[in-house]
């Protein structure tokens, strides 16, 4: 039987630190999962959840498994839960070694979800019927219809400069495990080194949830600028990055000068909580059955969103005219 066919995609080690610590003496420990829409959870072992069948693997023309992803992404979880467990969990100072493996931990999270690798292939997907429908076209052309085609500076093009192929797009569009996983997690990582880096804590009984895409990237500015501009971006001053890493501690990027281990209040904890569950795609996790009705609250549009400003002004236009 073929071994690593089992492969998390949000990893045991992670979620382990979620179980019910309440659960009875001999029982497997488990955490509690919940439907992304509903508050009732029901209890799961971390083993049992957020995995698929041969996710990781790359399989060769030959029929061959190349485990490589699956064993390269195993060595980032051991190497945050060495973190995790000797540093974090006592708030002690890292080293810039430690601060380093956290930010790949980060950017791994950030690009391994099914979430993200789906995102990954359907940004390409267009690129790709763009080519097939200009491959067609050519096929279909005259020959001289092919030569002016031929004379286009940008479909000529030396071996050496054609850059991507239509079978390297098809590639990225068929396996982006394959293809994106690891460019993303290496480009990502030192990006990441450079925001601030901070600890947030709570002492609170529930503490931070976590889910099956719980690297949240947000701007709660964004709201103010134009739609084509809201999607959260490193280059933007309001660029706030969670992840969870256990109910009690939640890793907080940002460019707002935060550092370091701080204690946050419940309000603080209840915004984080509701972050994470709006963007979850299936599932959402917790320590303890029930969740917090603020975690559904879609909330109001601000007076001074984007829309609202530009429907004022409109107004005002109106009315002078």
């Amino acid at each position: 039987m073929s071994k690593h066919k089992k492969q998390h995609v949000i990893p045991r080690c992670y979620l382990k630190a979620w179980c019910d610590s309440r659960a009875p003496d001999g029982q497997t420990p488990y955490v509690w999962i919940f439907k992304k829409d509903e508050q009732s959870g029901r209890k799961k072992a971390p083993d049992n959840i957020f995995h698929q069948t041969e996710m990781y693997t790359i399989t060769s023309d030959n029929g061959k498994r190349d485990l490589t992803v699956e064993k390269s992404l195993s060595g980032i979880e051991d190497a945050f839960t060495i973190v995790r467990n000797s540093k974090l969990n006592f708030r002690r100072d890292l080293t810039a070694e430690e601060h380093f493996i956290l930010c790949i931990f980060v950017a791994s999270m950030h690009a391994r979800t099914i979430q993200q690798l789906r995102h990954m292939s359907d940004q390409w997907r267009r690129p790709l019927e763009m080519m097939q429908e200009m491959d067609a076209q050519i096929k279909a052309a005259s020959p001289e219809e092919r030569e002016r085609m031929a004379s286009i500076p940008s479909l000529r093009s030396s071996d050496s400069e054609k850059g991507m192929t239509m079978d390297d797009v098809r590639r990225i569009v068929e396996s982006p495990v394959e293809t994106t996983l690891f460019p993303m997690i290496s480009t990502e990582a030192p990006l990441l080194r450079r925001l601030d880096f901070s600890v947030l804590c709570t002492n609170s009984d529930r503490g931070f949830i976590t889910s099956d895409a719980p690297c949240v990237w947000s701007d709660p500015e964004a709201y103010k600028r134009p739609p084509l501009y809201r999607s959260p971006a490193l280059g933007y001053k309001t660029i706030e990055i969670t992840l969870p890493v256990s109910p009690n501690q939640c890793i907080f990027l940002n460019r707002q000068g935060i550092r370091g281990y701080l204690d946050i209040e419940d309000r603080a904890l209840s915004e984080i909580n509701r972050t994470t569950r709006f963007a979850a795609e299936a599932h959402y996790i917790s320590n303890q059955d029930g969740a917090e009705d603020y975690w559904f609250d879609p909330g109001v549009e601000p007076e001074d969103s984007w829309e609202n400003r530009h429907k004022n002004a409109n107004k005002q236009n109106q009315a002078d005219a």
